[in-house]
């Protein structure tokens, strides 16, 4: 029986895996650029879309994309102003908001979708169904076992400190 490298062939695994997603932005962009939106654009749209009229906090768009606040602050402000999203009070905490698609957004989502699924299907054309399930459920494991170590992490990092009262 061969013996396995496991840390070479994680370390080969999660490096390729990092290719592809760079390879399917820059090929997925080219598409995106046709309805006038970037991919992560394009990706956010998406989600906005398929939960629909609630909408997301950004806080929920964070989680969900695997990106920072600041990146997804500077997002919700260009999708703003392209007319695309929208933000709505959040009823539960006034200081907080909601963000939606605006039907305008909705209609570029749809624009895309026949080529971005016959895109995405392309890309698995190789995989029969059982080793495409398969892939999806092993790359869901590791995604959730980063963020919960993301999570983790979050916790630990110590907190910035108060200077309120403090002496000049």
């Amino acid at each position: 029986m061969k013996s396995v490298d496991r840390a070479n062939l994680a370390r080969r695994t999660l490096l390729d895996t990092l290719r592809v997603a760079n390879l399917l932005d820059r090929r997925g962009g080219a598409l995106a650029r046709q309805a006038g939106v970037t991919s992560a654009q394009w990706l956010s749209l998406g989600l906005l879309v398929q939960v629909g009229e609630p909408g997301l906090t950004p806080t929920e768009l964070c989680k969900q994309l695997c990106v920072s606040k600041q990146n997804m602050t500077g997002m919700i402000l260009r999708l703003e102003n392209k007319g695309l999203a929208e933000r709505r009070p959040e009823p539960q905490d006034r200081r907080s908001f909601r963000v939606c698609a605006t039907a305008k957004g909705a209609e570029v989502v749809n624009r895309l979708d026949p080529a971005g699924r016959e895109f995405f299907l392309g890309q698995v054309a190789d995989l029969d169904d059982p080793n495409l399930e398969i892939f999806a459920d092993n790359l869901a494991a590791v995604l959730e076992r980063l963020r919960r170590e993301e999570t983790e992490a979050q916790r630990r990092r110590p907190r910035p400190r108060s200077y309120e009262g403090s002496a000049s």
